[in-house]
């Protein structure tokens, strides 16, 4: 999983950036006025006298029209934007918290081959063909298994790549999370990889992993070997066996003292700008190598890799290019010197006529995740920990949340409405569709019946009160004193970094106060205090437990098999209010653990009931494309799940 905010920063697995990104579609987050959504209705109606339109395509909803493939000519360049902030800050594929971004996710997938890939396209699966690793086989009641790298792939120094390269990296994975977790942003736990790999044997191609106990081979390959790609890759083992000083240490796989030596050499010229172009990093197995790194901006350029081993080639030199804002990144588009970019769904979409007159296509689809609101469970001010553990309060909520409207106004339709943690698309080959239908859709009225039979005192545009405390069915809950009102602090955000964010959140505010008499006060954080001061599961967020009841940083991008865990489990590093409750927990393991089909529908339809989170309109990212670059249909599938897959664009003959 990856985290979805508007900036990155802080530490744990899952905390991984898929907000704006120029080169990969920004998702609207800049500003427009929070009083002003009449003119952001006028904004989209501007744009609707392009050929836009929304269809199913690929199993998922795109708006706009994906470019033409095209026939790769031989060389030429392609530029993609993108912006201050949002560039890659690490190159070595074992990413640290740190350097957790999507940015950096994209610069590793362009150097080096993924153990398996993904997504495909848009679909929320691995992509065998661009991985270096066909896909696994399980036996022994799925505690082995058993990974084979595909033949005649090669490093760029005509090395072979094999199965000692995929030992060499979880070997010095293990060592940087014994460490200390952070040292891989993709940890989730002690009982998670690499950790319930018990035991591994390697020759030649073939790699065999002892696990701790039985698995879901679903879950484990698609979120502990891939997670992402934040998984396994296979790394040069006979070239980056040294330490700081330059010594080899060839005992990597006995000696956990070499293996840290030699990944925290990786980590510092990995992580430090000035360190991108030394030799080391030259030794590529993927699409490109790097040419250029500027340490001012972090622009950056990208020639193909001729010992490339998988399909399609690339042809194109890649040229990404820094810009200081969405509109600088719209006016080089405007003035034809971009050839990948995005727009701002909040603020842009009047340019969509325009550009579709200069030759681009422009389109967008919903990420495979969730974006909401946490709830803190350990809130104290005004009682609201007892207030929101009861489920039907977290009904109301969502009850108040008026989709729909966020979707059309706010989003101005580049976004799906959902209402748990699997949205209705990318459909999800797991989950049936059922279960991503809302147990608790928009209707004010129902809330407010919901209130009074549990026995408040609704006061619409006013303050809603307990007036019957107690556990009974009619009883405001377990805890709650008479007289309690139901209000919180929600944190956002700031306005300029997430626009929709604030807007949203105001929507549902407003709907709350005047229909059932339920008070928000606003603040606004970094995305570093949200995620870090403001969560429930580290120790800095102890002494500022009592200071937020919702936390609106973004969201989840979840692996391609939904499971909430390391999210929503009592202990998960991402669960940031502490949601507890042991039926999750219970349906989560099971999920992990069993392969039976039921499991992950069972554990989806839990959570969309139970509401751990006000969860809130999927937002598209959208892209712009010259017509000049072509491409596979699956790289233009990819960028709407903010995934860059060089490889697959080429430019046009």
């Amino acid at each position: 999983m990856r985290f979805i905010p508007d900036s990155r920063s802080g530490a744990g697995r899952l905390w991984r950036l898929s907000g704006l990104v120029a080169a990969l579609a920004a998702i609207a987050a800049v500003a427009v006025a929070a009083t002003g959504l009449s003119s952001a209705k006028n904004t989209a109606k501007a744009a609707s006298s392009s050929t836009l339109g929304t269809k199913v395509e690929y199993g998922t909803l795109i708006k706009g029209n994906l470019p033409k493939n095209g026939k790769p000519a031989h060389g030429g360049v392609i530029t993609v934007g993108q912006l201050t902030g949002s560039t890659p800050t690490g190159i070595n594929p074992i990413i640290a918290s740190a350097q957790c971004s999507t940015f950096t996710f994209n610069l590793a997938t362009s150097l080096f081959i993924p153990l398996y890939y993904g997504p495909n396209g848009a679909k929320p699966a691995i992509s065998e063909a661009q991985s270096a690793a066909y896909m696994p086989v399980y036996t022994n009641h799925n505690r082995t298994v058993t990974i084979r790298v595909k033949p005649g792939l090669k490093w760029s120094n005509g090395a072979p790549v094999n199965a000692e390269d995929v030992a060499f990296d979880y070997y010095l994975t293990k060592a940087a999370t014994n460490a200390s977790p952070a040292n891989w942003c993709q940890y989730a736990s002690p009982t998670e990889f690499p950790y319930n790999v018990k035991s591994l044997s390697y020759h030649g191609n073939v790699l065999v992993m002892h696990l701790t106990h039985p698995v879901n081979p679903t879950w484990f390959t698609d979120n502990q070997l891939q997670d992402t790609n934040g998984g396994l890759y296979p790394l040069p083992a006979t070239s980056w066996d040294v330490n700081s000083s330059g010594q080899k240490l060839t005992d990597w796989a006995t000696n956990t003292a070499d293996a840290t030596a030699i990944w925290n050499n990786l980590n510092t010229l990995g992580t430090n700008l000035s360190d991108f172009m030394n030799p080391l990093w030259q030794t590529v197995d993927g699409p490109y190598k790097l040419k250029s790194f500027n340490t001012v901006n972090s622009s950056f350029v990208l020639t193909p890799n001729p010992r490339y081993g998988l399909k399609p080639k690339p042809t194109a030199t890649l040229d990404f290019n820094t810009y200081t804002s969405s509109t600088a990144e719209l006016n080089a588009l405007k003035a034809g010197s971009l050839d990948i970019g995005g727009l701002d769904a909040g603020t842009q979409l009047g340019a969509i006529p325009q550009l579709e007159r200069d030759g681009y296509s422009i389109y967008g689809g919903p990420g495979w995740g969730w974006f909401g609101g946490f709830y803190n469970f350990k809130d104290k001010t005004d009682h609201f920990n007892k207030v929101i553990a009861q489920p039907y309060i977290r009904g109301v909520f969502a009850q108040l949340t008026n989709e729909p409207a966020i979707t059309n106004d706010i989003y101005h339709g580049w976004a799906v409405p959902t209402g748990g943690p699997v949205a209705p698309y990318p459909k999800s080959p797991f989950v049936p569709s059922v279960a991503t239908k809302s147990p608790w859709p928009y209707n004010p009225k129902a809330a407010v019946a919901t209130l009074k039979a549990h026995g408040w005192n609704v006061k619409p545009n006013g303050t809603t009160t307990c007036a019957k405390p107690g556990a009974g069915p009619h009883q405001c809950g377990a805890g709650i004193p008479k007289g309690t009102p139901i209000s919180f602090t929600w944190a956002n955000l700031p306005y300029a970094e997430s626009s929709t964010g604030v807007l949203e959140s105001e929507a549902f505010s407003s709907e709350a106060k005047k229909a059932a008499g339920i008070n928000v006060k606003f603040v606004t954080k970094s995305f570093t205090i949200l995620t870090s001061d403001y969560n429930n599961q580290v120790p800095a967020g102890k002494q500022y437990v009592n200071d937020w009841g919702v936390n609106n940083y973004g969201g989840i991008f979840v692996d391609y098999y939904p499971t909430q865990d390391g999210v929503m489990n009592t202990t998960g590093s991402l669960n940031v209010g502490y949601y507890n409750s042991p039926e999750a927990n219970r349906l989560m393991i099971h999920s992990i653990t069993s392969p039976s089909a039921a499991a992950i529908a069972k554990e989806v339809a839990f959570f969309s009931k139970q509401q751990p989170v006000l969860y809130f309109p999927v937002p598209d990212a959208i892209s712009v494309i010259s017509r000049k670059v072509g491409g596979t249909t699956g790289a233009f599938l990819a960028l709407t799940q903010q995934q860059f897959n060089a490889a697959g664009f080429w430019v046009n003959k």
